[in-house]
């Protein structure tokens, strides 16, 4: 089995990691760009996404899965997804405290000019367009037959025992979800 995180960062997606990490489960976690490249790659040579990587079970805070999750989802039709999520104006805050700290990981991510996009956007104008952009994709993809395959999780106010129920397939012995990388 495969569990996809499809939310942003900055929304517990190292605690997450973390939390299957230590319950024995194989996890990944962004890679500093390492995992987009091999879903990419993986793509170009016409090879399921997760070719050769058989053993990792849950696949965090990767750019390509979060933008491609539909194709996961056809590809790996047992799998399931944790969107996960917290208060958009905290997560706004928190990723804004992110960039300052790294001036230039907007431009390097996303190749526009310091604190706007090309439509002249501020960044954190931008950022609340693409969350709302990304919640009506997933919504509109998990109906029907796929609305069991997905778990929306919001770090503020759920609890383990939520992913627990969700994934009955999996065991959990450790229910304490961590706490990393605060901002």
């Amino acid at each position: 089995m495969k569990v996809f995180q499809i939310g942003f960062n900055k929304c517990g997606t190292q605690s997450l990691t973390e939390f299957f990490s230590q319950n024995g489960y194989k996890s990944v976690h962004w890679g500093d760009g390492k995992w987009n490249e091999f879903f990419m790659e993986n793509q170009r040579n016409n090879k399921p996404l997760c070719s050769s990587a058989d053993d990792i079970v849950f696949w965090s805070d990767i750019g390509f899965l979060q933008r491609q999750f539909q194709i996961f989802a056809e590809q790996y039709e047992d799998s399931k997804f944790i969107y996960n999520i917290r208060s958009i104006d905290k997560w706004l805050d928190s990723r804004e405290r992110q960039y300052t700290k790294h001036p230039n990981a907007y431009d390097n991510a996303f190749n526009k000019t310091v604190g706007l996009d090309s439509s002249g956007l501020k960044r954190k104008d931008y950022w609340r367009a693409e969350w709302m952009y990304h919640k009506r994709v997933i919504e509109e993809y998990f109906i029907g037959d796929n609305a069991n395959r997905l778990l929306t999780f919001n770090l503020e106010t759920d609890t383990t025992d939520k992913i627990v129920d969700f994934l009955p397939e999996l065991k959990f012995n450790n229910l304490h979800l961590p706490h990393n990388n605060k901002g």
